[in-house]
């Protein structure tokens, strides 16, 4: 047994005996933490981080984070308690980070620079860097970006001078945030687009054992994309049209959900059929077989694209269609370990009931409360058993 679902749910006293054995039975392991990202989501994330904290609990040699997960492993590392519930709850939720009404009436992208601007060290939520560095002098830490041209994964050491830049490759996501992020003199976009949860780098880096942080159960629902779609949009927009109280250039909006709801049915139709203009899809047997190839398709995207105004877009098409992909090799990786690899993943019991982006308060703080009590729950089962194996050197 080499992997290990961990949520309120997934608590098998069974299972972690065995693992625990096998743990125990280990002379040293070098143990890495695993970030995945998710937006809004990572508030469960920042609520696990803070059960940690609050334990001193750290035995981690090794850091890698994606996008907002890479963001809540810089305020762990800085050891700073609730700094990532302040940063989402209190920044990302404001229509100055993100307006869908402003993006969609005047293509005003999501303002992640007016975020980051206030963990720099004169902002009004600044990270600790000093501390941050101290905490790596032992230990090594990467937020993963990709490369806009071959979309690649890429691992850039954090807390160095350029640490904010770096967060901003992590984090910019496709179509929301629109400005370039250039690093040496090359273009990025989001972590998440080439490898979501980066566990197999921190195998490739040496890794023995590798805790997980997931945005999203360990073992997703088996049911129609279709119908979970369909349930965020017809959901998100009349929530967020109600909760700001819009009274002009509302037809817009409204236009836009009653267009993206009826694409649904017409989607479903074209379920089977495959893609045959993507090279990405016509390259890949496995894909062809999974959900998200088809729901992507060249032609669906590009109906979405045209509502959000990017119009044809094949560079946004791959992005999505690489995502899927790897999001999928990524998820066998972790139930299948290669030997000599153990992986748990510290997960939501199900779905959040927050989003990526507009979230309620209300959702926001369920899903940190979630986080906070499986992180403890984590550090009472695991801490004083990885503290006494890792190969870092603490004192």
């Amino acid at each position: 047994m080499n992997h290990l679902p961990f949520s309120l749910k997934e608590v098998d006293l069974s299972q972690i005996s065995h693992f625990s054995h096998q743990i125990r039975a280990a002379r040293r392991m070098k143990i890495a933490l695993v970030v995945q990202g998710g937006g809004q989501r990572g508030i469960f994330t920042a609520g696990v981080f803070d059960a940690f904290l609050e334990a001193g609990f750290d035995p981690f040699e090794l850091y890698i984070g994606t996008s907002a997960g890479a963001l809540n492993l810089s305020s762990f590392i800085s050891r700073q308690p609730r700094f990532g519930y302040q940063f989402i709850v209190d920044y990302t939720t404001r229509n100055e980070f993100f307006s869908l009404y402003h993006y969609l009436s005047k293509q005003q992208s999501m303002n992640l620079d007016w975020a980051l601007e206030a963990v720099r060290p004169h902002g009004a939520l600044p990270l600790d860097v000093f501390t941050a560095r101290r905490v790596l002098q032992q230990r090594e830490a990467y937020a993963c970006a990709t490369r806009k041209d071959t979309l690649q994964d890429s691992y850039m050491p954090m807390y160095q001078a350029n640490w904010c830049e770096v967060l901003r490759a992590s984090c910019a996501i496709p179509v929301i945030y629109n400005e370039p992020v250039i690093v040496d003199d090359l273009d990025w976009v989001d972590g998440g687009v080439s490898a979501a949860v980066p566990v197999k780098e921190a195998w490739y880096r040496g890794a023995d054992l590798v805790v997980v942080v997931r945005t999203e159960p360990a073992m997703p629902d088996e049911s129609s994309p279709f119908n979970d779609w369909r349930q965020k949009i017809e959901t998100v927009l009349p929530d967020y049209i109600e909760r700001y109280g819009w009274n002009t250039s509302i037809e817009r909006v409204r236009g836009l959900h009653t267009e993206l709801t009826s694409k649904f049915d017409l989607w479903k139709q074209t379920w089977n059929e495959s893609d045959s203009e993507s090279p990405m899809a016509q390259d890949s047997t496995s894909a062809d077989k999974s959900w998200g190839w088809r729901l992507l398709s060249a032609q669906n995207v590009e109906r979405f694209l045209a509502l959000t105004g990017h119009s044809k877009s094949r560079e946004i098409i791959d992005m999505l269609n690489h995502y899927y992909l790897t999001y999928q090799q990524a998820h066998d990786f972790m139930l299948s370990p290669p030997a000599g690899l153990k992986v748990i993943q510290i997960a939501p019991e199900k779905s959040l009931r927050s989003r990526a982006l507009l979230s309620d308060k209300d959702d926001l703080e369920v899903d940190y409360r979630e986080g906070k009590m499986v992180g403890r729950e984590f550090v009472n089962h695991f801490a004083d058993m990885l503290n006494a194996t890792t190969s870092l050197r603490q004192g």
